[in-house]
């Protein structure tokens, strides 16, 4: 019976009873959207986001030997300092020799970067003369020699090298300029005492002043 109904349908039926679904399940969806209190998400937009990031860091390097570090612990921030310097003083002198009548000894020394300074004290004989800068820095193996930086003693009555008979003068600076990266360094009195001395740098950031080994 059911195949004798649908043989009994013609086209233009057909089309009417499709035409009617459409308009039922139209105006049913038209309710249940705008009467039926129900919420339908057609989209969503992207989520959106944001980052920000703040770094700041310094960093100061000062020429050495005594190292020194600090770091703070506030996040995103950074700061260390490296103090980079040797020095030592002797109470008993490491190095003394004679120019002429006078005496001269090394009471310290510093390096800084490529300066190394030489502090002695000059005790003067029992007559006024000039006493002499002869010492010389050796500056490679052929036995090359470097003057220091300031040529001549400053003390006495005029700045000049002539030192008053049995007075001593501390604190008198011998500079020169060095290779940092060439230690140990070697020195040579000159003048008529003309005696070799070496200069090296400690771990504790100390400076070591002793005469050069005798054997390799």
């Amino acid at each position: 019976m059911f195949l004798d109904f649908i043989k009994g349908i013609t086209l233009d039926r057909a089309l009417l009873v499709l035409g009617a679904l459409v308009v039922v399940l139209g105006a049913t969806a038209w309710v249940v959207v705008f009467y039926g209190g129900g919420t339908y998400i057609l989209s969503s937009p992207l989520p959106t986001s944001s980052a920000t990031g703040t770094s700041n860091a310094s960093s100061t390097a000062l020429a050495g030997g005594n190292a020194s570090s600090t770091a703070s612990s506030t996040p995103g921030t950074a700061s260390s300092t490296a103090l980079q310097e040797y020095a030592s003083t002797y109470a008993t002198p490491p190095m003394a020799w004679m120019e002429g009548y006078d005496t001269i000894a090394i009471t310290g020394a510093t390096l800084s970067g490529s300066e190394l300074t030489l502090t002695v004290s000059v005790g003067m004989g029992a007559i006024a003369e000039c006493v002499p800068l002869n010492i010389r820095l050796v500056t490679d193996e052929q036995g090359d020699l470097a003057g220091p930086l300031n040529p001549s003693f400053n003390f006495g009555e005029n700045d000049t090298c002539i030192g008053t008979p049995g007075a001593t003068y501390p604190d008198q600076e011998i500079v020169f300029n060095v290779d940092p990266g060439s230690m140990p360094f070697s020195f040579t009195t000159g003048g008529s005492s003309n005696r070799y001395f070496e200069l090296s740098t400690t771990d504790s950031g100390g400076i070591t002043i002793t005469p050069p080994p005798t054997s390799g």
